[in-house]
């Protein structure tokens, strides 16, 4: 966030385990999750994506490491390869400038669907209030709030449903 640590995303960094493999932070901001997923030396590559320009370079200064690969991407048109990763993990935006926006971050659970092998497993936090569940319902075998607060949920889904489950259940 503009003026510190955005504590969503601090708390998701707390809960996250030693992850492995392809690894994707959707709308990385400055690196703080990319930064705790490169902890772990199980990791293969990490895909830093993320939209605002600024932002993205203030990560690539930050995480000096050769499994960065960095996309300056808006998720909702990116064109990393479908079930090409072992984890995302993602603090989606609520708003798409100043209006409130759940299908952003609807956008998000989406893509990291896509981006997941059938195999894979998706972290993400979310204010309490946001109806994120209907989307890992659809777009997911099985999900569940793994932690969080009062005012955060930690939610991880796995086994990504294939794209045209998730189409049908849309209907």
């Amino acid at each position: 966030s503009e003026d510190g640590v955005d504590p969503a995303s601090a708390l998701l960094a707390e809960a996250l385990p030693a992850l492995s493999g392809a690894t994707a932070d959707l709308g990385a901001g400055w690196g703080l999750l990319s930064a705790r997923i490169l902890e772990s030396e199980q990791v293969a590559s990490l895909d830093v994506v993320e939209a605002e320009h600024a932002a993205l370079a203030c990560a690539q200064a930050s995480l000096d490491d050769p499994r960065a690969r960095f996309h300056w991407a808006d998720v909702r048109a990116m064109t990393l390869p479908r079930a090409s990763h072992d984890t995302v993990v993602a603090n989606p935006p609520f708003h798409d400038g100043r209006e409130v926006s759940v299908a952003l971050g609807e956008a998000f659970l989406e893509a990291g669907a896509r981006l997941l092998k059938p195999s894979g497993r998706l972290w993400v936090v979310a204010n309490r209030t946001l109806p994120y569940e209907r989307v890992l319902e659809r777009a997911f075998v099985e999900w569940s709030e793994v932690g969080g607060d009062q005012t955060y949920k930690i939610l991880c889904a796995h086994r990504p449903r294939p794209p045209a489950a998730r189409s049908r259940a849309k209907r």
